[in-house]
């Protein structure tokens, strides 16, 4: 199985919806590593736990593992 880090795709797997929101600012770029844009897939929390527990596609509420992020 490869390793796919969610938070950096640029669309959704599953719907094909973008995911790119607003360019980080440049500035700020040495806090990130690319592609320097704000991602609009959605980090779900369980209650009581301390981790994202699965990531949500904001358009077609798609989960994905917490391992693909």
């Amino acid at each position: 199985m490869n390793y796919t880090d969610i938070t950096k795709l640029e669309s959704c797997p599953e719907c094909g919806a973008n995911w790119v929101d607003k360019l980080i600012p440049q500035e700020h770029w040495e806090n990130y590593s690319p592609p320097y844009f704000y991602s609009r897939v959605i980090g779900v929390e369980l209650l009581g736990e301390d981790r994202i527990n699965h990531w949500l596609c904001p358009d077609c509420k798609h989960q994905f593992p917490r391992g693909m992020g």
